[in-house]
């Protein structure tokens, strides 16, 4: 009886460790979407002036040619908002309908050499969204900080 129940355990873990096996190949064979047009992602002022940056992932459910709904799975709310919508302006080329992860990563740089303005894009689409811009001048924790002048309100 006992060997009975030992055999029942370990034919029945096997099966599970290998449908879980079947189920990881299954979804690793889907393809991701070739996003076919997008809006170009910003860095979010506010946050760029509140010296926010880091990571957003976002879940993104299409119906095979649009996005139909998104969630927030991590991430600031100042990041998170603007990264949602860009997301939402995406149109892919006809595929199955999915669901996947997005990840946006929001970057301030110290010694940016180009506009301001201006942010650099880096689209690895449709898993990745890496957005940098230099960092708002004057913030506390920036070197170089900004110091007042005696005499002017200041110490």
């Amino acid at each position: 009886m006992k060997g009975n129940h030992l055999w029942r355990v370990v034919a029945t873990s096997t099966a599970l460790f290998l449908g879980g096996w079947s189920i990881v190949a299954q979804q690793s064979s889907v393809a991701l979407p070739m996003v076919a047009s997008a809006q170009v992602p910003l860095y979010p002022s506010v946050a760029r002036l509140a010296n926010v940056e880091g990571v957003v992932h976002l879940k993104v459910t299409t119906d095979g040619h649009r996005v139909i709904s998104t969630q927030v799975e991590d991430g600031h709310k100042l990041l998170s908002a603007l990264a949602d919508e860009n997301v939402r302006t995406w149109q892919f080329s006809l595929h199955e309908p999915t669901t996947f992860t997005v990840t946006y990563r929001y970057k301030l740089v110290e010694n940016w050499k180009g506009d301001p303005y201006s942010p650099t894009v880096v689209l690895r689409l449709p898993a990745e969204v890496e957005v940098s811009t230099r960092r708002w001048p004057g913030t506390a924790d920036m070197p170089g900080e900004v110091k007042r002048k005696p005499g002017r309100g200041g110490s």
